[in-house]
């Protein structure tokens, strides 16, 4: 990926809490010569001191089939349009154009089918668990679903269907394109700008652009 020096993000922090914000993942591979791509969810975990990242595939979907070469796995994160007549100094030379701020993380990682009924079934519950605890901060009324909410032979039946996967990390790279080129005058108009559409991805984008401005 190319990254101009301005929007590389290195702080594993920032990085991984993207990865537990926007966890929909596009994964690409090589299957028969071809390049191919598929979307599920991946989750970051830290185990024994090292990081990895974990998923689950339908059995039939055939990304599992092809792990000799390593995945390249993208995470998007928050995005917005930016006009140009929002920075301070396009009115003074109108050397400016509109450009498109964007969170965006590549990881490398080389996969290991987990294709036993136990590990399957553990994967399934630390994913289940990640997202209803997510829906319980923002909805404290909500009981949280658990596998042990089902039968356990139900459970089993669906989990022969499911492949478990866990996902060594090579390498990260990221990028936060926020607006971290532009004078502190130019960042701030980007915010008004955002905060007057008041949508949740304009508020949203307004406050990473304001949390990654020049101090």
């Amino acid at each position: 990926m190319f990254i101009p020096k301005s929007f590389a993000e290195h702080n594993q922090d920032e990085i991984f809490a993207l990865i537990d914000e926007y966890p929909l993942a596009s994964i690409s591979y090589i299957a028969d010569g071809k390049p191919c791509v598929c979307h599920v969810p991946v989750l970051h975990c830290y185990e024994n001191g090292k990081h990895k990242l974990i998923t689950h595939v339908a059995r039939a979907n055939q990304v599992w089939q092809h792990t000799k070469t390593p995945w390249l796995i993208v995470f998007m994160g928050a995005s917005h349009y930016i006009s140009a007549n929002w920075y301070p100094s396009k009115q003074q030379s109108h050397k400016e154009v509109p450009t498109y701020n964007y969170q965006t993380v590549h990881i490398t990682a080389q996969a290991r089918v987990l294709d036993e009924l136990e590990a399957t079934k553990a994967i399934l519950a630390q994913t289940t668990d990640f997202f209803e605890q997510k829906i319980s901060k923002q909805l404290p009324s909500h009981t949280a679903w658990q596998l042990s909410d089902a039968p356990e032979p139900f459970i089993d039946k669906m989990c022969a269907a499911l492949i478990a996967i866990e996902l060594e990390i090579i390498e990260i790279q990221a990028q936060f394109k926020l607006s971290q080129n532009k004078p502190a005058t130019d960042q701030a108009g980007v915010v008004a700008g955002l905060t007057q559409i008041a949508t949740p991805e304009a508020v949203k984008m307004a406050q990473l652009v304001a949390k990654f401005a020049k101090s």
